[in-house]
């Protein structure tokens, strides 16, 4: 089994957060953001790394401006597995 980099882990962490505050399955976040919901799921799960064009996708998926998703990445890499607080 592959062994995950610890930022992607933390990246699908704040992914996973951010849908959940928001109610959205995997499907509802990939169709919103016009990603596939395999994709989604990935990201979440660490197994993909992220573009920048899909960093884009998700935060306006997220109804989030970029700089908002990655303040909330900064609080997961802080904060650790629990994270910070959702700054909405």
């Amino acid at each position: 089994m592959r062994t995950s980099d610890a930022r992607l882990v933390d990246f699908g962490r704040v992914i996973r957060r951010a849908r959940r505050e928001r109610d959205m399955s995997q499907e509802a976040l990939a169709q919103a953001a016009g990603l596939a919901a395999k994709h989604v799921s990935e990201i979440e799960r660490a197994n993909r790394d992220v573009r920048l064009t899909t960093l884009l996708q998700l935060a306006e998926g997220l109804d989030l401006l970029p700089g908002e998703l990655l303040s909330l990445y900064d609080e997961q890499r802080r904060d650790g597995p629990g994270g910070g607080a959702s700054r909405r």
